[in-house]
Formats: structure tokens, C-alpha cells, sequence
């Protein structure tokens, strides 16, 4: 029960990404994204999650991912490999594929509607599932790559901007091989600093987009604002770092984007 307690009170902790404990329930969603996390933390947060889902071509993504890893999942030998729940338009997935894995335990739900991006309908078919199967997420890794077309990465920003009114009470974290996103809503969060990371000045940034932001206080920063303005064509705080303290707060008067590096946290087991 203690995530749960630390989820109301906008806790964030990022080493429950890679500390996986019983009570923590999550679901893994896969975009259509190159899948660069070292094999250790990708099968743990895999293996370990309450439901699973590729989207549209996230499917070959992750056939691949596990191609490489020598895993056929084919075989009948590795179904705990096997999606949970397809989603998507299915315009960047073979028709062949999506059938085999339906074959083998997949559920396979077309989400044509193109007023919704991929990632905005896998999240709501996760909510739906979610209420179906009676399991109570305290929250949802997404596991996709910074980088590639532009209007994709702000499609995605966008959808942590709707994610709230899609499944309420669940963190949305955009999981990359380099950086953790998520979405600080109008409020006091705290976030919790690994160790590892006040030792070598990582990057961290709070970006409001959207609409500007006219009260923002935070802590636990080197450069921290006190009731200060932020806003795009104004002052926007990218490449910031940590002031060796292991909690940084935010108090913000509108939602805002939380990105942090997290290389050392990849690079060592003992996070």
C-alpha cells in the first residue's frame, strides 16, 4: 500500500522503474519506437507487469527486440513474451503477424479512430482493460525513444497532457534508454533523486508546454525559480541539475513536462 499512498500525494520515484516490488502494479506499452534498453531492464519490466502491449508497429519493435535475444516466441517455449493486448491502426503492422500472435494468446483490439494517436488509444484501451480484469495500476511505462520525427514526440507530449482524463490516478513515464518524461500536474510533487545521479551533475529540465506558467517554486535544483514565470519565448529551465539534494520539489500553478537524464542508472545494476 505504500506506492499507492505516494502516488496521491504526487511522489515520484524513479527507482521503482528499475527496483520492481510485488505491490507495485504497472503496465508495460510499447510504441512504434526503437527499443534500446539493455535486455536485464527491459525482460524485468516486462516480466513483471500486470499487462503488456505492443502498439501497431511497437509489435515488430519488440519481435525484433526479442529476435535478436534469440527468443522465438513461435515456438510455444517463451509465452510470457507474448502480448497481452494489440492495439492500434495496424497501417505499420503485417496483417500475417497480428493473426499469429492472436493465434497464441494475444488480444487483438483495431483502434481505427484517426482523431486519436496510437498512444491515446492504447491508453485507453488499457483503462478499459484494466477495469475488465479488476486491476488497479499504480502506473504505465512507456517505452519509447526521444528522438525521430518531431510532430511524433509532440504527439506524445500531448498525450501525457491528455493522460489524466484517459486513466485518472495512474503515472504515465516515458521510459528511454537515456531519459525519463512525465507529466507534472498543476500542484506539490516531489520527486525522489537516485544517489547515483547527484554524483555527476545529470541533467534534468521543466518545460511549460502549452501555456506559460506563473507560479513555479521548486527545490532541490541548482538553479531553482521562487514563484517565478516560466514560459516558451521566455525563460524555459533545460539543462538543469541537482543541488546534491536527494528530493526535488515542484509547485507549479499548471501542468508541466519533467524530463531527467538517467545513463548511470542504465549503466550499473546496483541503482
Amino acid at each position: 500500500m505504500q506506492h499507492k499512498v505516494e502516488i496521491e500525494k504526487n511522489v515520484w520515484d524513479p527507482l521503482n522503474i528499475f527496483h520492481v516490488t510485488s505491490d507495485y502494479k504497472y503496465a508495460v506499452i510499447i510504441l512504434n519506437s526503437p527499443i534500446r534498453l539493455k535486455n536485464n531492464l527491459m525482460f524485468q519490466l516486462w516480466e513483471n507487469a500486470q499487462v503488456t502491449i505492443t502498439v501497431d508497429g511497437g509489435t515488430h519493435r519488440w519481435l525484433n527486440y526479442l529476435d535478436n535475444e534469440g527468443i522465438d516466441i513461435f515456438n510455444g517455449n517463451y509465452n510470457k513474451y507474448v502480448p497481452n493486448l494489440i492495439t492500434g491502426d495496424m497501417d505499420s503492422s503485417s496483417k500475417c503477424t497480428i493473426e499469429k500472435l492472436q493465434d497464441i494468446g494475444s488480444k487483438v483490439i483495431m483502434t481505427p479512430d484517426q482523431m486519436f494517436t496510437d498512444y491515446t488509444k492504447a491508453l485507453m484501451e488499457l483503462n478499459i482493460h484494466a477495469k475488465e480484469e479488476n486491476i488497479n495500476l499504480n502506473a504505465v511505462y512507456v517505452i519509447v525513444e526521444n528522438f525521430g520525427r518531431f510532430d511524433h514526440l509532440l504527439g506524445n507530449i500531448n498525450t501525457l497532457y491528455k493522460s489524466g482524463k484517459i486513466i485518472p490516478n495512474v503515472q504515465i513515464i516515458q521510459i528511454a534508454s537515456d531519459s525519463l518524461t512525465w507529466l507534472l500536474k498543476s500542484g506539490f510533487h516531489k520527486i525522489r533523486i537516485p544517489s547515483i545521479l547527484l554524483q555527476g551533475n545529470n541533467w534534468c529540465g521543466l518545460l511549460p508546454i502549452g501555456a506559460p506558467a506563473n507560479h513555479i517554486s521548486t527545490t532541490g535544483l541548482k538553479w531553482n525559480l521562487d514563484n517565478g514565470l516560466m514560459q516558451f519565448g521566455g525563460l524555459v529551465s533545460t539543462s538543469n541539475t541537482y543541488d546534491k539534494c536527494p528530493e526535488v520539489t515542484v509547485s507549479t500553478d499548471v501542468s508541466l513536462i519533467w524530463t531527467m537524464g538517467i545513463e548511470p542508472l542504465m549503466d550499473t545494476e546496483n541503482c
